[in-house]
């Protein structure tokens, strides 16, 4: 269980770091016209908030002191 934690920290970490420094992304699609049976839509790639890597990077280096933390 401990280095299960600790494992899951770095992770969370890494994706955090990731986040923040804007390396990844999500697809945005928005319906731009539709006539009859046709549609055309818009596919764009944008950030994740910077603030959500900073949580996520917070939240790994928790759970990963709460692994060394954890004894049995």
């Amino acid at each position: 269980m401990r280095y299960v934690l600790i494992v899951l920290g770095f992770v969370l970490i890494g994706v955090g770091v990731a986040i923040w420094f804007g390396k990844l992304d999500y697809p945005d699609e928005k319906s731009v016209v539709k006539v009859g049976g046709l549609s055309a839509t818009l596919t764009r790639e944008r950030p994740i908030p910077q603030w959500l890597g900073a949580v996520t990077a917070l939240t790994g280096l928790a759970i990963g002191l709460l692994g060394t933390k954890y004894r049995r």
